[in-house]
């Protein structure tokens, strides 16, 4: 069985990095939204992980920007 406090962790991980991008891009909400062709509250509900994002969503989003999802080995060794 899967251990739900690491998927969390690892969703909670997303997010925070989904965060630090826009600060980083300078962008607020409503930008980041204009140039991907979503609603703002749709970035507001990721940041506030209050439902889980489709991968397409992250994908339209991110893409405006340079950026996709990609798949990584966890490290098993990071607490």
């Amino acid at each position: 069985m899967r251990d739900e406090k690491k998927l969390q962790e690892l969703e909670y991980n997303l997010i925070c990095d989904f965060i630090k991008l826009r600060g980083e891009l300078g962008l607020t909400q409503q930008q980041m939204a204009d140039a991907s062709g979503v609603v703002r509250e749709m970035i507001a509900v990721i940041e506030n992980r209050k439902k889980h994002p489709q991968i397409n969503t992250l994908i339209k989003i991110l893409e405006p920007f340079g950026y996709t999802l990609s798949i990584v080995k966890v490290d098993k060794n990071k607490k």
